[in-house]
């Protein structure tokens, strides 16, 4: 049973709930051992400012300037100069779910208590999550270290009556806003201002929603092999826990089960195969599609932790009172997590791709050339092979690893920038691209069942065959069928064909642990 409302620990956030908030409007809340760490670690700090401690970013300036002594007076001054001069991006704007799904991490990250806030500004940014204020965001200006500068500081610059904000499908000064919530802008207190700015939150968002979007594909892409290997009156031997066994990998032999359960009661399972050996888009898929899935489950275990993570600096240990300098800051752990997911998407999207060419060469599938009835007066789907050939292309340039870039920043103070955010926004946008590619995939498909008239599919693939032909009749001569392409692409995006299949086999891939 899903919460009604997610209480913010710092300790139990999930990919899942993280997205009942940016996609589903569920509200969040911050727990009550949330809210005592919060206020113990602001005694910490304000202990050690009575004290006149020098503290990094507190009684100091940043990065360079660390060395710079700031007077008590002007500690304050500090932390509102640090906003308006970090507010600096250029690009279109980060997409609303995104910068969303930052402020939750970013307030979960200060229920931990390593971090140093007031609840006051905590219970600000708590109440326009919950209301929805998304502001307005440049998609380029951050490093991934010291965390997601740029970024956060538009956003923690709306607590202080400043720049746009998005309320209720307007866009509106941030003061406007402020006021029509009956809230007050805040004046930052010592530690608050880079306690906004520093951290993951952004480059982390991106990875929690590609990682759900990617399971997401993943499933879907097998749902467009067992459509697939129908059409093309597979092979199925490939498939056997035989072979799996001999080389267990978890990914591979989940996909090569799933494959099968999906596949039961067709006559591929009770005849002769056609081939000894299909084309290693088909004969290799739970090897390619398995390993896919294997990175995917390593992925998320690295998003769930850093979700649950204080990426903060300098940082507070409640046990000692300590405050220390650190680097958690830097993006390193999910950059390289997002270019090896980006890796096995776009291997994802290239295999799909070969298995829609596979259809439509009539010298492999013995199919009809572009599966039409008149090829030469009709083209048929001659085109949508292009499209999959124009996205796979996209999609290894965008693969390229953005962590293995560094440009020295700050003076050779920040000498070693993981460049997380870029890292994450290409496998968002490639998650994305494998979602279209697999909408081909599943069009082709079906398109070339209409030619295997008499055979019997499987039980759970003609309830999606039979779905998809209630909204989009078969190709008899050419159309535009752009738009029956994009309505396979929303389905696939809101799960409908996961559903189906779900009801006949269980879940998908079973227990991901």
């Amino acid at each position: 049973m899903h919460q009604e409302v997610i209480a913010l620990d710092g300790d139990s956030l999930t990919i899942s709930d993280l997205l009942e908030v940016t996609r589903f409007s569920k509200k969040i809340k911050i727990s009550e051992n949330g809210e005592k760490k919060i206020k113990l670690a602001r005694r910490v700090i304000e202990d050690k400012l009575e004290k006149n401690e020098i503290i990094y970013g507190v009684s100091t300036g940043f990065g360079k300037l660390a060395n710079t002594i700031i007077s008590p007076s002007e500690r304050e001054i500090l932390q509102k100069n640090l906003i308006k001069s970090h507010s600096i991006g250029f690009g279109p704007c980060l997409p609303d779910e995104i910068v969303l799904g930052a402020m939750v991490i970013e307030l979960n990250s200060f229920c931990r208590g390593g971090s140093g806030i007031r609840i006051e500004t905590a219970e600000m940014l708590e109440k326009l999550i919950n209301e929805k204020v998304i502001p307005l965001v440049p998609s380029i200006g951050s490093l991934g270290a010291s965390g997601d500068l740029s970024p956060l500081a538009y956003i923690a610059r709306i607590l202080l009556g400043e720049g746009k904000a998005k309320f209720k499908d307007e866009i509106l000064e941030s003061s406007e806003i402020l006021s029509k919530l009956d809230l007050s802008s805040i004046e930052l207190s010592a530690k608050e201002g880079i306690s906004l700015i520093n951290g993951t939150h952004v480059l982390t968002s991106f990875a929690a929603h590609t990682v759900n979007d990617s399971l997401n594909a993943l499933k879907n892409s097998i749902i467009a092999i067992g459509l697939t290997l129908e059409a093309f009156e597979g092979n199925i031997n490939a498939f056997s826990p035989f072979i799996m066994d001999l080389r267990p990998h978890k990914g591979q032999m989940k996909v090569a089960k799933t494959i099968l359960d999906i596949l039961k009661e067709s006559s591929l399972l009770n005849k002769e195969p056609k081939r000894i050996q299909d084309p290693y888009s088909i004969r290799c898929s739970p090897q390619v599609h398995g390993a896919i899935l294997d990175a995917i489950v390593h992925c998320k275990k690295l998003v769930e932790i850093e979700i649950n993570s204080v990426t903060d600096n300098p940082l507070i240990n409640l046990q000692t009172s300590e405050v220390i300098s650190g680097g958690n800051f830097h993006g390193e752990p999910i950059s390289l997590a997002m270019d090896y997911l980006s890796i096995a998407l776009t291997e994802l999207g290239n295999i799909s791709e070969r298995r829609v060419n596979l259809l439509l060469d009539t010298s492999h599938s013995g199919l009809p050339a572009f599966l039409t009835k008149k090829p030469g007066l009709n083209s048929g789907l001659m085109m949508i092979q292009y499209v999959a050939a124009a996205i796979a292309a996209e999609n290894k340039v965008l693969s390229t690893p953005a962590s293995i870039d560094n440009i020295s920043v700050s003076a050779n103070q920040e000498d070693h920038v993981s460049m997380g955010l870029t890292s994450s926004k290409k496998a968002y946008q490639i998650t994305k691209h494998i979602i279209d590619i697999l909408g081909i995939e599943i069009y082709a498909a079906c398109q070339a069942l209409e030619f295997r008239e008499g055979r019997k599919i499987s039980v759970a693939l003609k309830e999606v065959y039979d779905f998809i032909r209630k909204n989009i009749s078969p190709l008899e001569d050419d159309r535009r069928f752009d738009e029956e392409v994009e309505w396979i692409v929303e389905k696939i995006t809101s799960r409908n064909f996961i559903m189906i299949i779900e009801q006949k086999i269980g879940e998908i891939f079973g227990d991901m642990s």
